[in-house]
Order: C-alpha cells, then sequence, then structure tokens
C-alpha cells in the first residue's frame, strides 16, 4: 500500500493493537505508554495521513530521521481531566457555577420520581441482555433525530459498531452504561476504554423523559464510576456541542497527522497535496459550505425518518378529579398510551411526585385524560 489513511482515534479505542507501527509509543498525562505487543515493521508506507490526532496525546515516530510529521489542525476536541478531583459534586459546582443546582437537580429529580438503578456493563453481559440493551439504544437514537429531524451520523456505522462491542466489553476494552426506570432502559451510553481513558462514544436517552436532564444524569454517574475505578479522563470526542463545552475542563485540538518518508519523492508530493486539500476543505466550511452539503443531504434522507409527531394535545392544571361514572383509571406503561407518557413524566418531575403516587384517567368517548398526584392534578386534552 502506496499509503495509509487511519483514523487514529477510532483505531485506538476500536482495536487490540490499533498504535500504528510509525509510532514508538504514546505519552499523555505525564506518563510514558508503550504499545502492547507492538510488532515494529519495517516495510513502512511511504505516507501516513492519520486524522483525528488528540493534540494533549504526543506520539514519538518510531524513527525521526527516516520520517517528517505535519500537523494541522481540525476541529475543538472535549473531555474532563479527573485527576485534581476531589469528587463529582464538587467538580459540578467548580464548573457550572449558579447553574450547579440544575445539574444535581436532575439526578434528585430522577431518583425521586422513578424506581432508578445505574448499570456499568464492563467486563461482562449476557449475550441475550446486550441485544436487548443494543435493541433498546438504536431506537431511542431513531426516535431522538427524529425528533430534532437530523441525520444520525452513527447510524452507518451501526451494525459494524454491534459486531464487535460485545468481544470489546468482556475484553473491559469497551462498556455499556445504562440508566433503568425498573426494568426498563431510559438512556443508554456506549464507552471505550483505553489506557484510563473512558470514551463516551454513543448515547441517548429515552425522549418521554427529556425533562429529566438524562444526558446530563449519565455523565454525573459515569464520572463518578471514573473516580472509582481509576479512570483519569472522561472523554468526549469532536462535535461542537453546547453540553460539551459546558461540562469539559480541557477544550483540545484534534490535528491531522501526515506522516511520510523524507526520502520519498511520492511520500513528499501525496504530502503536499493532502495538505491543500485540508485548507480547501477549512477554507470551504469557513464560508459555511459544509452546512449547505448537510442541508441537502437531510433533504434526501428526510422521508426515512421516524414520525414521531401525534396530535396536539394541551395541558392545564385543574383543582381536582371530576366525579364522573365514565371515568377509567388506564396503564401508562400500556403501547396504547405511550403518547400520554411524556405529559405525565413531566407532571412528576414539576410536582415531585414518584410513580407510585400517580394516577392517570381517561373520560370515556371523549379525548379527554387527568393525571392526579398527592399534591396536583392536571387536564390534558385534544384541543
Amino acid at each position: 500500500m502506496r499509503i495509509q489513511k487511519i483514523d487514529l482515534f477510532v483505531e485506538l479505542f476500536e482495536k487490540e493493537h490499533g498504535l500504528p507501527e510509525i509510532y514508538a509509543d504514546l505519552d499523555f498525562d505525564k506518563k510514558n505508554i508503550s504499545p502492547d505487543s507492538h510488532a515494529i515493521q519495517k516495510n513502512f508506507s511511504p505516507v501516513y495521513y492519520l486524522k483525528f490526532v488528540p493534540d494533549y496525546w504526543v506520539f514519538p515516530l518510531i524513527n525521526e530521521s527516516l520520517f517528517n510529521c505535519e500537523k494541522l489542525i481540525h476541529v475543538n476536541g472535549y473531555s474532563i481531566k479527573l485527576d485534581n478531583v476531589s469528587d463529582v459534586t464538587t467538580y459540578i459546582k467548580n464548573q457550572f457555577k449558579s447553574n450547579a443546582k440544575t445539574i444535581l437537580r436532575y439526578v434528585s429529580r430522577l431518583e425521586s420520581c422513578f424506581n432508578i438503578e445505574y448499570k456499568m456493563y464492563y467486563g461482562q453481559i449476557h449475550k441475550s441482555n446486550y441485544n436487548l440493551i443494543m435493541d433498546s439504544l438504536y431506537d431511542m437514537m431513531q426516535k431522538r433525530f427524529g425528533q430534532l429531524q437530523i441525520n444520525n451520523d452513527s447510524d452507518p456505522k451501526w451494525e459494524h459498531t454491534r459486531s464487535i462491542l460485545y468481544d470489546l466489553i468482556l475484553k473491559k476494552r469497551a462498556s455499556l452504561f445504562v440508566i433503568y426506570s425498573g426494568s426498563k432502559p431510559i438512556e443508554i451510553s456506549i464507552n471505550y476504554h483505553y489506557k484510563g481513558i473512558l470514551f463516551s462514544s454513543i448515547s441517548s436517552y429515552d425522549i418521554d423523559y427529556s425533562k429529566f436532564g438524562l444526558g446530563h444524569v449519565e455523565i454525573v454517574k459515569q464520572l463518578e464510576w471514573c473516580m472509582a475505578n481509576n479512570h483519569k479522563i472522561f472523554e468526549m470526542g469532536r462535535g461542537d456541542l453546547d453540553y460539551k463545552r459546558r461540562w469539559s475542563n480541557q477544550i483540545y485540538n484534534f490535528e491531522h497527522h501526515i506522516v511520510y518518508k523524507k526520502k520519498s519523492l511520492y511520500g513528499k508530493l501525496w504530502s503536499i497535496g493532502l495538505k491543500w486539500i485540508h485548507l480547501l476543505k477549512l477554507y470551504l466550511k469557513s464560508k459555511n459550505i459544509d452546512q449547505v452539503y448537510k442541508k441537502i443531504k437531510s433533504r434526501r434522507t428526510h422521508n426515512r425518518d421516524i414520525n414521531i409527531k401525534g396530535n396536539d394535545y394541551k395541558v392545564e392544571i385543574v383543582e381536582s378529579i371530576p366525579s364522573d361514572n365514565n371515568m377509567e383509571v388506564i396503564d401508562i406503561h400500556s403501547e396504547a398510551n405511550s403518547f400520554l407518557r411524556k405529559h405525565v413524566y413531566d407532571f412528576q418531575y414539576s410536582h415531585l411526585a414518584h410513580e407510585t403516587q400517580v394516577e392517570i384517567f381517561s373520560l370515556e368517548h371523549e379525548k379527554t385524560y387527568f393525571v392526579k398526584g398527592d399534591k396536583a392534578c392536571i387536564k390534558i386534552y385534544l384541543e
């Protein structure tokens, strides 16, 4: 092969020996880490194009007299360094300042309103349970991205992820973090592990519970797990999203590295070409051409999105449930009543009501429903 193109971030986390042969080792967090059982190859390619290299990781070349390395800044990456963090609550208070109460409230409200369990599958998981969790995560992602009316970038590689993840979990190279309400998964995160780094790669949640800030709850609980299990970095990767900026105490650059043989004309010419292509992409991005492309692509695939829009129900607070012989108690867990769940869960959040304290009634022959807790009642109706 004349040129090797490698997504370094993916290679390190997904592969057993993912460090490319041109690197002697990996330095980060003031430590030197030698590659595991890494066979040094003599038949090097003239050019290596290594994408998504975090700049807080240092990769000494295996032979600096043989290779040159061009480094090109690409996009921001986001992570949380935990080596100087005493506990998660203190970190949240320091990081979020006046908004810390909101983050901590998400956790307390969730645990007050439902029977919540946090489970990290790391090192062992039954295959049948693995399949159930992965099915649930895929369903959550489809509904979430359908709600946002945007494309799911993880979808094209989903089958690849699903095929490799189970064995990686057994080897403690990956994990599944799950938030359960009773026996039902309501938030799931796929993680990869490498030398004390937990990379939260793909996550989603049940959109009916959106009021409870499950994405924030997930990070809180995963940080607690990291601190209890000798993981020093919670890595969130690329993607300039508001929650990543708010949580991160280490915002860094992802670089692309072009490594080529000094004495190879082919390698030199390729490196020049790759550099100009990279600069052209950055220029087009600065002119928002990439956003135009994404919008066109989104229109072409929009018809495949799941339609989660239902009837437009209204909600209002009422003093009490009316006395009516046509009223009947209904089960919120029945699929026929699934359209009511978000309204009911929002009610629980607002009124701090545990699910065992809530009753749901329907008015026969009318699309009108009542939710009753210990302290308040609401009416849900189709206008």
